[in-house]
């Protein structure tokens, strides 16, 4: 087999452009060759990792129908039971939490003032 020899390759103007303009490209970021499904592994540990970091544990007593009810509810949705909880929790903290009965009341009420 023949030597290869870089120098005598032959760019386009577009490939030359590049080989002349290295210097100024940003460096891929370290996931760069990395299969989608390895980066997105990765980065979802770090997401988990940096979750559990900034969580506290508490105790919290329930009634025995509530928590039975949380945690079917949790199971339809296809998440833990303490999830659910702390979604909830997070969300009423935060004011995004929707009260569905009187979501329907507002739309009701609009569209007949429409």
């Amino acid at each position: 087999m023949k030597d290869f020899d870089p120098e005598s390759i032959v760019l386009d103007e577009e490939e030359q452009w590049i080989e002349d303009h290295l210097e100024e490209f940003v460096p891929a970021p370290e996931w760069v060759g990395k299969t989608l499904r390895e980066a997105a592994h990765n980065t979802l540990e770090e997401l988990r990792a940096k979750e559990k970091a900034n969580k506290t544990s508490v105790t919290l007593r329930l009634s025995g129908g509530d928590l039975t009810d949380l945690k079917r509810l949790a199971e339809a949705q296809g998440m833990g039971y303490q999830t659910l909880i702390s979604s909830v929790l997070h969300r009423y903290a935060n004011g995004t939490l929707v009260d569905v009965g009187e979501a329907k009341k507002l739309v009701r009420a609009q569209l007949l003032a429409d």
